[in-house]
């Protein structure tokens, strides 16, 4: 599967929305069973997932959805949207 180039603006602004605010939703519900934290996309295809406690300490790590690996560390909640991530919506 081909990636995207970059996300639209708005998928970024939501994503910086939900990340600053820590939607408690957004990092605590799931229709699929266990959530693992705020679920995330990459312009490559991968998913991952940034954890609740990561996110109210100001820690920005993604996690590989599948193996729970730590993929990246981010500095800032701006690196994440660099980085090529986005909230799942």
């Amino acid at each position: 599967m081909r990636g995207r180039a970059e996300w639209d603006e708005g998928q970024n602004e939501t994503t910086r929305d939900v990340l600053e605010r820590v939607d408690i939703v957004a990092f605590s519900f799931s229709l699929r069973g266990k959530k693992k934290g705020c679920p995330l996309n990459h312009l490559d295809g991968r998913n991952g997932y940034i954890t609740l406690n990561d996110a109210l300490s100001g820690d920005w790590r993604v996690f590989d959805d599948l193996t729970d690996m730590l993929l990246e560390t981010y500095a800032s909640i701006p690196a994440v949207v660099e980085g090529g991530w986005k909230v799942s919506t």
